[in-house]
């Protein structure tokens, strides 16, 4: 086999592992969804009345674990509820404990 013939085949299978790790993540996604429902960073933003920034303040201080798939963040029904019901300050956008 050439080295043109083997650099063609690497960046084939380079790009079908990009394509199965995009399904993947598609697949992640449709599971969180049929175990209950689930909210992205805009619902969060509404939800809250906080902008993104401290959304992600909240994700690094371990306030907010929201799920990345597919380069898009989620959080399940289920979980935001403990979260509120656990930390009752964070509705109001403030400090939490």
């Amino acid at each position: 086999m050439d080295r043109t013939h083997e650099e063609a085949l690497t960046a084939r299978i380079s790009f079908l592992d990009k394509c199965v790790e995009e399904l993947v993540q598609k697949v992640k996604l449709l599971e969180m969804r049929k175990m209950s429902k689930i909210y992205d960073l805009k619902d969060l933003e509404d939800i809250f009345k906080v902008t993104k920034r401290t959304l992600f303040t909240w994700r690094q201080t371990g306030v907010l674990p929201l799920a990345e798939i597919g380069g898009r963040f989620y959080i399940t029904e289920a979980k935001l509820l403990e979260i509120i019901n656990n930390n009752p300050k964070i509705w109001k956008g403030g400090r939490h404990e």
